[in-house]
């Protein structure tokens, strides 16, 4: 069986950004046109936020993400992103944004 169109649903890799999780929230604007990213937790469990213009992190009530965990999904036009770390570790958010 062969195939001359590959479909992709996730697209392809972009810019990658290493963004530091510490005690306070830090935003960070993504690319303009990006509308799915691909996150990953080193070193700590981290909590985001992730919308239009600017956003804030909190450290209890964010969304979270697990140490080593990745996640895939699709994010609104414009989008910023806010990380924390989840409790006294600090760590680095990897994120890959996918055009």
């Amino acid at each position: 069986m062969s195939f001359t169109k590959n479909v992709e649903p996730l697209g392809a890799p972009g810019v990658a950004r290493q963004l530091a999780a510490g005690a306070s929230s830090a935003n960070t604007a993504l690319t303009d046109g990006v509308y799915r990213v691909s996150i990953r937790a080193v070193g700590a469990d981290i909590r985001f936020e992730i919308g239009s213009g600017a956003q804030t992190a909190n450290a209890n009530t964010s969304h979270f993400i697990g140490k080593n965990e990745r996640l895939d999904f699709a994010v609104p036009f414009k989008s910023n992103i806010a990380i924390i770390r989840d409790a006294s570790t600090d760590g680095t958010l990897e994120l890959t944004e996918l055009v």
